[in-house]
C-alpha cells in the first residue's frame, strides 16, 4: 500500500515533504500514478506551488514515463527553473529535441543542469556539432560547466581540434587534473581521436586516479596495439593496490588474444575463475574469444553452455569464434536462436555477423541482416554503420557503402578508414584520396591505417609527389614504419623518384631511409650512394 492516512497520533502528517519522499521511493510508473491520484483526491492545494509537480515529473521521467512528466509540467502552476529542467529532461527522453530546444531558448534562467540536459539530447541524437556549439555558448553566458558536462561533450568529440579545445576548457575551470571524472573522459576522448600521447599525459598528470582511470588508459594502449604496455599497466595497477574489475580483465584478455599470448591468457583465465568473474558477460565474452583464438572452440562452447544466463556479449564472441573457424552456418544459426530466445542483438552482435558474412561472400544473408538493422533502429549507430560499409565494400557494392557512409552524422576514424580502404580494394583509388583529404579537412588525426591507404592509393595512380606530400604530414614513427615495411615492393624507378622528392622537400630523415633501402636492394643507380655520403659526411 502506497499511503493510507491513519487516525493514530503517531502517524506522520501528510505533507508535501512526505509525499515527495514517497515519490522518491517509487519503483514503478504504476506506483507513481497511484500516488499522484491519491494526492489529487486528498487536496489540489498541494499543487499550488511547483514543488510536488516537480517531484512527480522527476519520478515519471525516472521511471520511463516521460510523456506523463511532459503533460504534468506543461500544466504546472508557477513553474520555476527546476520545473523547466525536469520538463527539458522529459522532452529529451521522449526524443522531442525540437520541443526541448524551443523550451531551452525560452527559459528565463538557465543553469548547468539545463545545459547538461540539452547536451545529452544532442549527443544521444547523434548531433555532435550542435552539442559542441551549445557547450561553447555556456562560456558566453557565464554558466560554469560541471564534470558531468565535460563527460557528455567529450563523448561527442571526433576531431583533434575540438578535443584540444575541450581539454583547454577543462584546464581553465581547474577540472582537467583535479577531477577524476573529467580526467577519465579526456583519456577516452584522446584515445578515440588517436592521440595516444595526450591520453597518457592526462593520465600521468591526474592528481588522483581510480580503477576507471587505469581501465581507460589500458583500453587506449590496447586500441593502439601496444599490448606490452597494457600488461605493464596491469602489473603496476595491481602493485599499487587497485582492485581489478570485470572491465580490467576483459581488456587484458583481449590484448592476450590480439598477440596470441597463450601463457598470459591462461594466467588471466585462472584469475577470472579465482575472482568469480565467469558470470560477468563482458569477461565471459573475452574468455570465449580467447579460447576460440587459441583453437579451443570446444572449451569455449562448454563455457557458453554452462552459463546460468546468456547475454548478447557471450553470443557475439561465440558467433565470431564459429565464423573464424569457418563454421558460418553455426554462426548464423546461433544468431537466429539467440533472437528467438529473446536476446535482442546489439551493435556488436550485428558487427560480428556482418563482418563474417562479407568475408564468406554471403550477400543474401548480409542484406537480410541489414533489413533487421533498420527494423530495430541501429542504422545510425557508428559501429553497425562501419560494419555495413565494410560488408558492402567487400561485396563490391561501393554505391551501397557510400550511401550508408554519407548518412552517418558523427563519423569516427574507424569509419573513415573503412570507407577509404573499401574504395581502394575496389580499384577506386582517386575516390579514396578524396576521402583522405576529407579526413584532414575534418581535423581528425589519421593513424597508420589511414597512411597506408592514402599511400597505396598514390602508388596505384603513380602519384609519387602527392605520396611524398602525404609522408611529410607524418613526421613520426608511422611514416618511418611505412618506409621500412612497405616500400620494399617498389621498383628502382619509383624509389629514385621518391628519393628526389625527399631531397627537394628537405625531408632528410625519410630520404636516408629510402636511400638505405635502395642500397640494400643493390641499386645500380649512383643517387642513393651520393645522398648517403652527403648525409653521413654532414654528421
Amino acid at each position: 500500500m502506497l499511503f493510507t492516512p491513519s487516525s493514530s497520533s503517531d502517524a506522520p502528517p501528510f505533507t508535501p515533504r512526505v509525499a515527495a519522499a514517497l515519490l522518491a521511493r517509487c519503483t514503478s510508473r504504476v506506483a507513481a500514478a497511484a500516488l499522484h491520484a491519491r494526492l489529487l483526491r486528498c487536496s489540489r492545494a498541494f499543487f499550488r506551488s511547483p514543488y510536488l509537480s516537480n517531484c512527480l515529473g522527476a519520478a515519471y521521467s525516472r521511471l520511463g514515463a516521460a510523456p506523463y512528466a511532459v503533460a504534468l509540467l506543461r500544466a504546472a502552476a508557477k513553474p520555476n527553473i527546476f520545473s523547466h529542467n525536469i520538463l527539458l529532461s522529459a522532452l529529451v527522453s521522449s526524443g522531442l529535441l525540437e520541443d526541448a530546444r524551443g523550451l531551452f531558448d525560452g527559459m528565463p534562467q538557465r543553469d548547468a543542469v539545463t545545459y547538461n540536459a540539452m547536451l545529452s539530447g544532442y549527443v544521444a541524437g547523434a548531433l555532435p556539432d550542435e552539442a559542441f556549439h551549445l557547450f561553447c555558448s555556456m562560456n558566453e553566458r557565464d554558466v560554469r560547466p560541471t564534470p558531468f558536462t565535460f563527460s557528455i561533450v567529450s563523448s561527442a568529440v571526433s576531431s583533434v581540434r575540438r578535443g584540444q579545445q575541450l581539454h583547454a576548457a577543462a584546464v581553465r575551470h581547474g577540472l582537467a587534473h583535479r577531477d577524476v571524472v573529467v580526467g577519465n573522459a579526456l583519456i577516452d576522448m584522446y584515445g578515440r581521436v588517436g592521440l595516444l600521447e595526450y591520453a597518457a599525459r592526462v593520465f600521468s598528470c591526474m592528481e588522483q586516479v581510480d580503477v576507471t582511470s587505469w581501465n581507460s588508459v589500458m583500453s587506449v594502449y590496447k586500441d593502439q596495439a601496444l599490448t606490452s604496455t597494457v600488461f605493464k599497466c596491469f602489473g603496476t595497477m595491481r602493485s599499487k593496490g587497485f582492485s581489478v574489475d570485470g572491465f580490467t580483465v576483459s581488456i587484458v584478455l583481449s590484448a592476450c588474444s590480439d598477440v596470441k599470448d597463450l601463457v598470459k591468457g591462461d594466467q588471466m583465465l585462472a584469475l577470472c575463475i579465482k575472482m568469480g568473474f565467469l558470470t560477468n558477460f563482458m569477461v565471459s565474452s573475452a574468455i570465449i574469444d580467447f579460447l576460440c583464438m587459441s583453437d579451443r572452440l570446444s572449451d569455449a562452447l562448454q563455457l557458453f553452455r554452462e552459463m546460468p544466463t546468456c547475454g548478447s556479449e557471450p553470443c557475439n564472441a561465440l558467433i565470431s569464434g564459429y565464423a573464424r573457424s569457418g563454421l558460418m552456418e553455426e554462426a548464423l544459426s546461433l544468431f537466429a536462436v539467440s533472437m528467438r530466445n529473446g536476446i535482442v542483438p546489439n551493435e556488436f552482435s550485428f558487427a560480428s555477423v556482418l563482418k563474417w558474412s562479407s568475408c564468406f561472400g554471403l550477400m543474401e544473408q548480409g542484406t537480410q541482416i541489414h533489413c533487421l538493422v533498420c527494423k530495430l533502429g541501429f542504422q545510425n549507430d557508428a559501429i553497425v554503420s562501419t560494419a555495413l560499409t565494410d560488408m558492402y565494400c567487400k561485396l563490391g557494392l561501393t554505391k551501397h557503402a557510400r550511401k550508408i557512409f554519407n548518412t552517418v552524422g558523427a563519423k569516427d576514424l574507424v569509419l573513415w578508414n573503412t570507407m577509404l580502404l573499401g574504395l581502394l580494394q575496389n580499384g577506386r583509388s582517386k575516390e579514396a584520396l578524396v576521402i583522405f583529404k576529407r579526413i584532414l579537412k575534418c581535423g581528425i588525426q589519421p593513424d597508420r591505417i589511414t597512411l597506408f591507404g592514402a599511400l597505396s592509393a598514390c602508388g596505384l595512380e603513380g602519384l609519387v609527389t602527392e605520396g611524398m606530400e602525404i609522408i611529410t604530414l607524418f613526421k613520426d614513427r608511422e611514416a618511418v614504419n611505412y618506409v621500412e615495411n612497405k616500400l620494399a615492393k617498389f621498383s628502382a624507378a619509383i624509389f629514385s623518384n621518391i628519393l628526389e622528392a625527399c631531397i627537394v622537400q628537405g625531408n632528410i630523415g625519410i630520404a636516408e631511409l629510402v636511400a638505405e633501402k635502395m642500397v640494400m636492394q643493390k641499386s645500380r643507380l649512383s643517387l642513393p650512394y651520393i645522398v648517403l655520403a652527403q648525409i653521413y659526411g654532414a654528421r
